[in-house]
């Protein structure tokens, strides 16, 4: 038995997708989420935690017009393939996400 534990990938093929992203390079993410101030804080500290401040090059937000959910647009860059994949992990996780592209 190995002590090594590595979650499933988020990706169906996580190699094509490494190969896809051509990295180093700055990823262009987009997440529905709740409208609320709790929710946009988890969110922000989140994506500042896994990426890092540095690399986060453009922050957007978008409520829909009914106001119950908010677009989330980050532009992150990322050298690393294991940054991708945790960022998108952690954020499918997160309370309150409703979609993540």
């Amino acid at each position: 038995m190995s002590d090594d534990f590595s979650p499933p990938s988020v990706f169906e093929n996580p190699e094509r997708m490494r190969e896809h992203l051509n990295l180093p390079a700055v990823i262009g993410y987009s997440f529905v989420g709740l409208s609320t101030p709790e929710y946009h804080a988890r969110l922000e500290a989140l994506v500042v935690r896994v990426a890092g401040e540095h690399n986060i090059r453009k922050r957007r937000f978008r409520e829909s017009s009914a106001g119950r959910y908010t677009a989330y647009k980050y532009d992150v860059y990322h050298d690393e393939f294991a940054t991708v994949e945790a960022l998108y992990r952690e954020v499918i996780a997160l309370e309150g996400t409703r979609f993540v592209l």
